[in-house]
């Protein structure tokens, strides 16, 4: 049938990644429709309730509507709740931008028109391991809840296994194949097959999450385009054409340079050279062209064995590199404890000359003080980029499927896992992707004749005039916020031709180009970091040994110190004390991974 062959096509053609969305507790039960799509009820193996799951879509096109189903527009059948309203918490510190009226907002009475369910989030202002850890401990849980899922040893990721394996969490194998639009999430090619093994799928083939922002077709992994930029003007009054800068050392000549002119910011104050954005997010981009081209932290020396890059040279090097930015008064001291506002300010003042992590962020913060349209010669442009440490053209690196991602879960106190699971399904439909991104056909978008929906002429202008306040705008008619963290595996680009709405129409030309300039490339094999947990006392190990706050405390002390001696001999410390500390740990952990990096013949490193 369609759907199956449109599943079979997409496995063939995916590579996944992150992608932004598109837009930037207490449940209620309801009668349950006999006849269901899906549900806790449902027994048998997968495959069998794949099958049952496509037979009732194929059952609804012939039957209709009869009240208790609803079919879209493409004849996907979904049952129909009787005003089921559930709860869904949105674990990412920082909040989440709503409409002010989540129950009554157009796209929630639409979508409760057709399958009647409604779902109203909650977002967080602390750490999320905090609050899951919180939330577990109190018992007091939503409906539905989203949070990070990075994998591994990572603090979130143990937490919430922990609560699946102790039955806190719903097993959803089962369920998810009979709603067929996000059950494309546990797909090879959407997913690695190192996050669907060892850390998705649980003993017994239970899981009890479901990765979501990966990407459901390679047109639409997520392009980050991060990099260097620098104010327009700089290169301009020095001479310097910026695409042939293409290593480390001569972006520090140029950073030299543009130190010693005298260049001010649109106040007239005088300028720092760099800086970054949140705790020094990400002043790596300045030493990129000391990194290799490849997935993991580890390596394979010509004697066949396995080391990670903490312990080698080139990582003292590198961050050497930055200690000399320090030193040299060209990278800003506070980036390293500052806010993503204060990065911002900066930037958007021109105030700092170069700035680094995703360009779409510093165009942003151009545009958010005016500099961007009053000082179009400040606009920053991309330096470079700077290749990789063989000399290679740099991209945008991805495995073979994401590895690790933001994942959905439903507590065992879920009120309606059917209408839950449901709601899912529908907005990750054709109809519901295009509902919650665009809205309405004839008042805020019209279709292309490509067939496409583009956002009407009237807010896209305002769009490129004024983004956030247009934003906010369709926000409180419920367009573009709950596409953001609802979303499996997303195929907008691949259904209409754009990764979100205004995109096609109004993405900023100085992106949409360094977006061509890092494209992603797909690195296929089995990442051998996945090997890792099979070392036995791995968790306990691995707590010490890769530690970012503590590799953190020494890089910055070493960053901070006064003579380069001083900071080689911080960066050299820390590698003492991963070789030396729990007894030589770190080397009985390397043998294991030599030992390992020969029990598949498709490890990449």
């Amino acid at each position: 049938m369609k759907k199956k062959a449109m599943a079979l096509l997409l496995t063939a053609a995916m590579a996944a990644s992150v992608l932004t969305g598109c837009g930037s507790g207490d449940g209620g039960s309801g009668s349950q429709a006999s006849g269901s799509q899906g549900g806790q009820e449902d027994s048998g193996t997968a495959e069998e309730s794949k099958a049952d799951g496509e037979e009732a879509a194929d059952e609804g096109q012939e039957a209709g509507d009869d009240g208790e189903y609803y079919v879209d527009e493409d004849g996907n059948k979904y049952k129909k709740f009787d005003d089921v309203q559930l709860k869904m918490l949105i674990c990412w510190n920082g909040g989440f931008k709503t409409a002010a009226d989540q129950y009554n907002n157009d796209v929630a009475k639409a979508i409760r028109d057709k399958i009647g369910v409604t779902v109203e989030f909650e977002g967080i202002n602390m750490s999320e391991l905090e609050k899951l850890n919180m939330m577990f401990a109190s018992g007091d849980m939503p409906d539905i809840i989203n949070a990070p899922y990075w994998g591994g040893t990572d603090g979130a990721t143990t937490v919430i296994r922990k609560a699946g394996n102790e039955g806190r969490l719903i097993d959803i194998s089962g369920m998810v194949p009979n709603y067929p639009n996000i059950a494309d999430a546990y797909d090879i090619g959407v997913i690695s097959t190192k996050y669907l093994e060892n850390d998705i799928e649980e003993e017994g083939g239970a899981r009890y999450v479901l990765p979501t922002e990966v990407a459901g077709s390679k047109e639409d992994i997520a392009l980050w385009c991060y990099g260097v930029f620098v104010r327009g003007d700089v290169p301009e009054a020095l001479g310097v054409d910026v695409s042939t800068i293409k290593t480390s050392e001569q972006l520090m000549d140029f950073m030299k340079q543009a130190r010693d002119y005298g260049f001010k910011d649109i106040n007239g104050n005088d300028c720092i050279v760099a800086t970054t954005y949140h705790d020094g997010w990400s002043y790596n981009d300045y030493a990129a062209s000391f990194d290799a081209k490849k997935l993991t932290s580890y390596s394979k020396g010509e004697d066949g064995k396995v080391t990670h890059g903490n312990l080698s040279e080139n990582w003292v090097n590198k961050n050497m590199f930055i200690w000399e930015l320090v030193h040299e008064g060209i990278l800003d001291k506070e980036c390293f404890t500052q806010t993503d506002d204060r990065g911002k300010e900066k930037v958007g003042n021109g105030t700092a000359l170069f700035s680094c992590a995703q360009y779409g962020i510093t165009v942003d913060a151009t545009k958010m003080t005016g500099l961007y349209d009053t000082h179009p010669e400040m606009r920053y442009i991309p330096v470079g980029p700077l290749d990789y440490s063989d000399g290679s053209a740099r991209t945008q690196i991805e495995s073979e499927g994401r590895s690790g991602s933001p994942v959905v879960f439903f507590p065992s106190t879920c009120a309606n896992i059917d209408a839950a699971l449901t709601w899912m399904d529908y907005l990750n439909s054709k109809e519901g992707t295009k509902l919650i991104c665009y809205g309405f056909e004839g008042d805020t978008y019209e279709m292309n004749d490509q067939g496409q929906p583009r956002m009407n002429a009237d807010l896209t202008k305002r769009y490129a005039e004024n983004a956030e306040a247009v934003k906010e705008e369709l926000r409180e008619r419920g367009i573009m916020y709950m596409a953001s963290r609802t979303y499996v595996a997303k195929k907008n680009n691949l259904w209409f031709g754009e990764p979100g709405p205004f995109e096609a129409d109004a993405l900023d030309p100085y992106v949409a180009d360094y977006r061509k300039q890092r494209p992603a490339e797909i690195l296929p094999g089995y990442a051998i970091d996945a090997l890792a947990p099979g070392f036995e006392g791995y968790q306990e190990f691995s707590e010490w040994a890769f530690d970012g706050e503590k590799e953190n405390e020494y890089k910055e002390r070493a960053f901070f110190a006064d003579t380069e001696e001083e900071a080689r001999s911080i960066l050299e410390d820390y590698q003492e004390y991963l070789r030396t500390n729990d007894g030589g740990k770190m080397q009985e952990f390397l043998d294991y991974m030599t030992e390992v990096s020969t029990s598949r013949d498709d490890i990449v490193y």
